[in-house]
């Protein structure tokens, strides 16, 4: 009898793929407004893995020393994001160790923000892999909101968003909901920038989950409004659905004019009550 002797198959090592693995990106919206005593940020929570899963998680950042608080937005790559985060404060230490204090003016911590993103626009070849909303205050001195695309600082005077891209849909709601102008009240920004990204997770594809809303005070504080942001927006649809029924009846020969008063007497006094809560805080 013969035996024959089988021979093992070459063991076969695959490759690693060296191809970079889908970004996570939260395209979806951040917005930012200067205020009469303060900042108001606002977001989504939305995270898109193109091809794979979503996840939701905070968008917000607001590090403080003793004197200077910064908060902070951001549409991107979520990852990119966590880093930025660690370097800026890294570099806030180095500041501290070679100036021996903290900074002490906006200007330094913008110039400090600059330095961060310039570290991170020589890693990633895409100038909008990271692109931020920061609002910086020293302490009943001084304020200032700036807006970043890659590794460029732009001031925003009034208010601006990230992500969404040149979006057709926050050229619609500007004008209708905030003045190019006037800084606006803290109350008046948190309604605006909460309705804003209402309709971007609405009609925008990627922008989704909770919205999230906090306050930078003048005096360095920060007051989170996340608990809020769900019944201001039950809110904000209530009064979109009045406004639609009157729009409706305007060319409505049907609608008596008698009806139409009625109609309109409803929603003047939806829109008395709307602001009497938001005097009182909602």
């Amino acid at each position: 009898m013969i035996r024959t002797l089988l021979r093992p198959l070459p063991r076969t090592v695959p490759k690693p793929n060296l191809k970079r693995l889908p970004k996570g990106k939260a395209v979806s919206i951040g917005v930012g407004f200067r205020c009469d005593l303060g900042i108001v940020l606002c977001s989504d929570t939305q995270i898109t893995w193109k091809g794979r899963h979503k996840a939701y998680e905070t968008k917000q950042f607001y590090p403080c020393g003793h004197e200077w608080t910064m908060a902070s937005v951001y549409a991107g790559d979520p990852q990119l994001w966590k880093s930025f985060c660690n370097k800026f404060m890294e570099y806030i230490e180095a500041h501290y160790k070679a100036n021996a204090r903290e900074p002490n003016t906006t200007k330094e911590l913008r110039e400090i923000l600059e330095t961060t993103l310039c570290y991170f626009s020589e890693l990633d070849s895409d100038p909008l892999a990271l692109c931020l909303l920061v609002g910086f205050v020293i302490r009943n001195k001084e304020i200032r909101l700036v807006k970043t695309e890659g590794k460029l600082i732009s001031d925003v005077d009034v208010f601006d968003h990230v992500g969404c891209g040149d979006s057709s849909l926050l050229r619609y709601l500007t004008p209708i909901t905030a003045e190019k102008d006037r800084w606006p009240t803290i109350s008046q920004a948190l309604y605006a920038g909460t309705y804003w990204v209402l309709q971007a997770k609405r009609w925008v594809e990627d922008c989704g989950g909770d919205t999230e809303a906090f306050v930078l005070h003048w005096k360095g504080t920060v007051h989170n409004r996340n608990g809020a942001t769900y019944n201001w927006e039950q809110h904000l649809l209530g009064l979109e659905l009045n406004l639609a029924t009157m729009l409706k009846t305007l060319g409505d020969p049907t609608i008596k004019d008698e009806d139409f008063e009625d109609r309109l007497t409803i929603f003047s006094r939806h829109l008395r009550e709307e602001r009497g809560l938001l005097r009182r805080g909602l």
